[in-house]
């Protein structure tokens, strides 16, 4: 029997009535009321059709229905099956038009709550090309019908948990719970604010709400997580929120328990839409002033629109006065722009915490004075040929010089760059590791989407690729060393550029007759490769810089190995003395290692469970390396302590030491110290390896 109870339905464009429908489940349909649903409960105009008289009654409904839609589809096939309504089924009603306004007014576990279990289920059908709609009906009405019956034995929709053991509905359960995860992976690559919003759009009360921005988001939820986000400033979500849906559609949106009218903002957006539009002799068009949201939305023009997330971000900054979130401002934090929380993951056994919930900057970069360096020099006072000693780098360089060099054709972004990005994470057992894969496509990520790199110029292996995240092979021992071994045969023999390797997984060390020695301890080395000799199934580490100069013709390389015992990978004394300039030099040849830790140290990835991270799910290593690496509005990285729109290889390196001893230390009560290494130090002339941002 069909769950429409003899009722037709037809879909309809958002906004369109088709011709010829009994009823219109539509807005437009009841303008002025909140919740439709609400008007079919008391048989209201215009959805008073009652019983019988629904008899061949043709309804129109949304491509993608509201639950108010889906409420309201479900009362309409309970009346016409004749049966009564109860009076408990008002709260739904009720409830369904505060979810249509934005409100979320559960008490129950986000992943539990109603409105997300019926979204889920919604996008799981309906996001489909083409969409199972018939799936979708018999889904919807269903799980209506266990709401209902449940209201109708007295259950509260607000803080009772109405989905649980509802074997129908665990799957959308599932994929909430999965979802929330990739939430946390969008947070690693969103932008975090502080704004200040005048009288005129907060109830005429000057306030301070944090916001939060990401471009295109994976978590379909995404809105749903970050309004309930406990680790945001102050504990109760992000307020506000602009999203980047696609590269023409931009929104900013508030929440509406808020009260924060940001449709006002509308105006200047508008202002900066036309600029942008005259100068690529396009029409006109306005941004969206939220006007039928009660002023909670501002959004781009629907055909999209000329302007560039970091130009919105940048018109924001100007009219909200937009502060980079920092230390100490909330329960929690999120990694910098683009940033991508992170992690490679460490250690054979040691299971760390991402600062996500403690000590470390919230979202963006730390906000330093223009171009101090930690040994109080500014570009105002550095020299670029006299007043400081020169040495194997060449004469340090001013700021401002170098932000001049950045624009040049010749200057660092003349490199091309090109990377190795790895992550084993399909160990088992005792071996089981839980971040690696994840984190390698952070760190790829953060390459293409902050740095420049071509997605083509990026090797990327991973035992365990996410669902539509396609991978260019397996990192094993093998495909490790082929990659690097058939370079030159897949990009040509360019000097002029740079190869990072980075590695997340398994290392280790062995015991040899007369020397120990490191090795990474890839995909499969714990497997069907066990038996094998650990030249064949690992990659010895002291090898590794000289394998990597023989298959890999770039004059500035630099390897990051998020590992075990990755001290083994050097034979070279650490770098203590890390200088912060980038030096007239760096063109030279530049070939540094960055290690998680020393020859006997383990490094730290995060809990399992995630209730208990601190790292975001990542080691301590890659969490604060993507961090430094993180790309403020302004165009600065985290690591960039003089401010001059570059991060060198010591400038991160840097950063990490300085951080990650301390963090483990806190949270595992142990030690780990990375350590900078460089293969150049010998050299006459040494350059230095370069992390240039994107103009």
């Amino acid at each position: 029997m069909s769950p429409l109870a003899g009722l037709s339905l037809v879909w309809a464009a958002d906004g369109v009535r088709p011709e010829g429908t009994t009823l219109w489940l539509d807005r437009k349909a009841a303008a002025g009321h909140d919740s439709l649903s609400l008007l079919v409960f008391r048989g209201e105009a215009p959805f008073a059709i009652e019983g019988a008289a629904l008899e061949g009654a043709t309804i129109a409904i949304r491509s993608f229905p509201h639950l108010d839609e889906a409420w309201a589809l479900y009362l309409l096939t309970c009346k016409r099956r004749g049966e009564a309504i109860p009076a408990a089924w008002e709260s739904m009603c009720r409830y369904a038009g505060d979810v249509r306004q934005g409100l979320w007014p559960d008490r129950v576990e986000p992943e539990h709550a109603v409105q997300a279990v019926y979204l889920a289920l919604a996008q799981h059908h309906l996001l489909e090309d083409p969409p199972r709609r018939e799936a979708f009906l018999d889904d919807a009405l269903a799980f209506c019908a266990i709401v209902g019956k449940k209201l109708a034995a007295g259950a509260r929709l607000y803080d009772d948990d109405l989905v649980a053991g509802e074997a129908r509905l665990e799957r959308f359960v599932a994929l909430l719970a999965q979802d929330h995860k990739l939430y946390d992976e969008d947070l690693g690559r969103s932008l975090g604010f502080l704004a200040e919003l005048p009288g005129s759009m907060s109830g005429g009360v000057a306030r301070t709400l944090p916001l939060l921005c990401i471009q295109r988001p994976i978590a379909t939820q995404f809105k749903l997580w970050a309004r309930t986000d406990v680790r945001a400033p102050g504990g109760r979500g992000y307020p506000l929120l602009l999203v980047e849906q696609d590269r023409k559609m931009i929104v900013l949106s508030a929440d509406p328990a808020s009260r924060a009218k940001v449709g006002l903002l509308a105006k200047a957006l508008g202002e900066r839409e036309s600029r942008a539009r005259a100068a690529q002799g396009k029409e006109a068009a306005t941004w969206y002033d939220g006007k039928d949201h009660g002023g909670t939305l501002a959004a781009a023009p629907r055909e999209g629109t000329a302007l560039s997330f970091e130009e919105v971000v940048e018109c924001l900054e100007k009219e909200l006065r937009l502060r980079p979130i920092r230390k100490g401002s909330g329960r929690g934090r999120i990694v910098a722009a683009g940033a991508l929380a992170a992690a490679a993951l460490a250690g054979a056994i040691g299971l760390g915490w991402f600062l996500h919930t403690q000590d470390k900057p919230a979202a963006v970069a730390d906000a330093r004075p223009a171009a101090a360096s930690d040994d109080g020099t500014t570009e105002a006072n550095v020299p670029a040929k006299e007043g400081r000693p020169r040495g194997s780098k060449g004469d340090p360089l001013p700021a401002a010089e170098v932000i001049s060099l950045i624009a040049k054709n010749d200057g660092p972004r003349s490199i091309e760059p090109y990377a190795l990005v790895a992550g084993v994470c399909g160990y088992e057992g005792e071996h089981a590791l839980h971040s690696p894969c994840r984190d390698a496509r952070a760190m790829r990520d953060l390459l293409i989407t902050k740095y420049g790199y071509k997605r083509e110029n990026i090797i990327y292996l991973v035992d365990q690729p996410a669902p539509g995240d396609k991978a260019d092979g397996v990192p094993t021992a093998e495909g490790l060393k082929l990659a690097v071994e058939k370079f030159r045969a897949r990009f040509g023999d360019k000097e002029d550029s740079s190869f990072l390797f980075y590695y997340s997984g398994h290392g280790g060390y062995i015991k040899g007759a007369r020397q120990d020695y490191g090795v990474l301890q890839p995909a499969e080395f714990f497997g069907k490769l066990a038996n094998l000799p650990s030249s064949h199934k690992g990659w010895d580490m002291q090898d590794l810089v000289s394998d990597i100069r023989k298959g890999v013709p770039s004059k500035h390389v630099m390897l990051l190995l998020d590992c075990c015992y990755s001290g083994w990978a050097v034979g070279a004394k650490g770098d203590d003395e890390l200088e912060t300039h980038l030096g007239s030099l760096w063109k030279e040849r530049a070939e540094v290692v960055l290690t998680a830790g020393s020859k006997g140290q383990r490094a730290w990835e995060d809990d399992p469970d995630e209730r208990a991270w601190a790292w975001g799910g990542h080691s301590a290593m890659t969490a604060f390396i993507l961090e430094g690496l993180a790309v403020s509005a302004a165009g600065t990285a985290t690591a960039d302590a003089n401010q001059d729109h570059v991060v060198t290889d010591e400038e991160l390196a840097k950063f990490v030491k300085e951080r990650v001893p301390r963090s483990v230390e806190d949270k595992k009560e142990a030690k780990q110290t990375p350590t900078l290494f460089r293969f150049d130090a010998n050299l006459p002339k040494s350059g230095q390896f370069l992390f240039v941002p994107k103009p």
